[in-house]
């Protein structure tokens, strides 16, 4: 099984600027929106809204009630991607009647909610019905992935971000995820991994798996998503939403340092990879059986050699695998890990 390739999205990247032009708008996704929303109301978000996270549409609500005292940017700007993701929802509804001629001709043998008639419509997605694409652009599955540059070492293209998320194949990878959370509890108390330095990593198998290791900033000690990194979430939902990685579930994974101590750092993790997952639930509208997740604290550093080191802080998106004929499989499978 291949090696995953390990991005750091470096949060102080340079945003796109959104075109105004009808031909490209729709092509807009969530990294872009959200990062613009970022620089407009991050002063604004942090003034007014330093308790509502990103998830559960806190930010978006917090927003709405004091929008008669944000700046003009800001207001503009939350409008914007607040009609984004109403265009979005509404676009995906309408997908299944739209598209049902096409889906018919090029992916009859398809069962009908099967996740993967979107990535068979994908590839003739240049055959398709004018109808049928344009609802297919205005969901943003064809939303660009290119989140330009990534710091000064690092530029991922759309082919990283799917090269490195696609698994080598449709198998589905059973997580007993309950278990690994009793077994990550299990040695955050265990004296005889006390010392960072010679601590086995927990859980070898996820670091074989496709995935996107990527840096998340939170606020300290907590599990609010600053805004410095809704760009990052955002990507995350664009690439989940991709018609090449649609049918796929995944495990969000949650890491932290070896600063504090161990047992604190365990929930801490498992609170700001809940906090990602609910942010992709809503308002990204990811499905909420597609994507489980796991805090393990500093039980599985990625730089043993210095445990305080800023790479052990990440967040790993991991493909877990599909399962056949059910586009919201649950992460819960068979249990291969004991």
């Amino acid at each position: 099984m291949r090696r995953p390739k390990f991005a750091f999205f470096a949060l102080a990247a340079v945003l796109l600027s959104a075109s105004t032009a009808p031909s490209t708008a729709a092509t807009i996704g969530y990294a872009e929106s959200l990062g613009k929303l970022a620089v407009a109301c991050g002063k604004d978000i942090n003034r007014f809204c330093r308790k509502a996270n990103l998830g559960g549409g806190q930010v978006a609500e917090c927003l709405e009630r004091h929008m008669s005292q944000v700046s003009g940017a800001c207001k503009a700007t939350s409008n914007e991607v607040s009609a984004l993701l109403r265009k979005r929802a509404a676009a995906r509804a309408s997908v299944r009647h739209v598209c049902e001629l096409d889906r018919l001709r090029f992916c009859g043998g398809i069962q009908p909610g099967n996740a993967q008639i979107l990535g068979c419509m994908y590839q003739s997605r240049n055959a398709l019905r004018p109808a049928c694409r344009q609802a297919l652009i205005d969901s943003g599955y064809e939303a660009n992935l290119n989140p330009g540059p990534l710091g000064s070492q690092i530029h991922l293209t759309s082919g990283d971000i799917l090269s490195s998320l696609v698994a080598s194949s449709n198998t589905y990878v059973g997580l007993d995820v309950a278990r690994m959370r009793q077994i990550a509890a299990q040695a955050a108390r265990d004296p005889a991994r006390a010392n960072p330095l010679t601590r086995p990593p927990l859980f070898e198998q996820l670091d074989k798996l496709p995935q996107l290791t990527i840096a998340i900033y939170f606020d300290f000690n907590s599990a609010r998503i600053s805004p410095k990194s809704y760009r990052s979430i955002g990507l995350m939902a664009d690439a989940l939403y991709h018609p090449v990685l649609y049918g796929y579930c995944f495990l969000i994974v949650g890491n932290t340092d070896a600063t504090g101590r161990r047992e604190y750092n365990l929930k801490l993790s498992d609170r700001r990879a809940e906090s990602i997952r609910q942010a992709l639930i809503n308002p990204f509208g990811i499905g909420r059986l597609r994507v489980d997740t796991l805090g393990l604290g500093e039980e599985q550093l990625l730089n043993r050699r210095n445990p305080k080191a800023a790479e052990n802080r990440r967040v790993q998106l991991i493909n877990v695998g599909q399962l056949p004929n059910n586009p919201n499989c649950p992460v819960v499978g068979e249990k291969n890990i004991k």
